[in-house]
């Protein structure tokens, strides 16, 4: 049992996890991150140890004061992986790691995997059922997309996520959502459907802190994971611990 400590774009993450179960899953701030990460160690006085994934920016002093509270471990460049990385770029995301790290400690062996993560960013992870870690693609997420529209033009307005039902939007904001969600929709269907032609036994696992939206508009019966990634930040702790 651990702490896993998931340092994302827009928020961190806390949640003590073991090798079946994640409790008291906390959505934090840099302001709040220590309270909670006392009251979690007071609550679960076993949790001696915790690992950490960052990809976002955090203070430093906060990371030094959490090595104060708990043995850190840390996810990065030298962390040792249970999967053969075939990546020609000299850096591998650790959110990237962590999540295919998730995905093989909870599917079976000999399968060939896609695991796309919705929230920020869209990225699109595969690994094939030698564990070979082959890589993807990485486009934007519900977020920069509404974003996007909103600060590169001068009059659309800015808007939050919602379920889209039909394709034709009969005003501005209805064809705002159509357009992002739709095509977002579409986007990930047709990546699927890419993969699934060269690789028949494919298994899809879909994560993220948008995936609920698009697993409801996409009507298909993937595989959902809210909490990969901090099964795989719990793998990667007992690979390297």
């Amino acid at each position: 049992m651990i702490l896993a400590v998931d340092i994302g774009n827009t928020a961190i993450k806390l949640a003590v996890v073991d090798d079946v179960t994640v409790y008291d899953l906390i959505r934090t701030s840099p302001g709040d991150f220590l309270s909670h990460v006392e009251n979690i160690i007071s609550s679960y006085p076993d949790v001696q140890c915790a690992c950490v994934c960052q990809v976002g920016k955090t203070d430093i002093k906060l990371l030094h004061a959490l090595e104060g509270l708990l043995k850190v471990t840390y996810i990065n460049e030298e962390s040792k992986l249970p999967f053969n990385n075939l990546y020609q770029s000299e850096t591998l995301g650790n959110d990237r790691k962590a999540l295919v790290a998730g995905a093989l400690a909870l599917e079976k062996e000999g399968q060939d995997l896609l695991i796309i993560d919705i929230g920020t960013c869209v990225t699109y992870d595969f690994v094939d059922a030698e564990k070979n870690y082959h890589g993807g693609a990485i486009s934007p997420g519900l977020r920069l997309r509404y974003e996007s529209l909103h600060n590169f033009t001068a009059k659309l307005p800015l808007l939050k996520a919602e379920r889209v039902r039909g394709f034709i939007g009969t005003s501005t904001d209805q064809s705002i959502h159509s357009g992002v969600v739709n095509g977002l929709s579409l986007e990930v269907k047709g990546m699927i459907k890419k993969y699934a032609k060269k690789y028949e036994n494919l298994h899809v696992i879909i994560t993220g802190g948008d995936s609920d939206l698009l697993v409801k508009q996409l009507k298909n019966r993937f595989f959902a994971s809210p909490f990969l990634m901090l099964y795989g930040i719990h793998n990667l702790y007992k690979i390297n611990s």
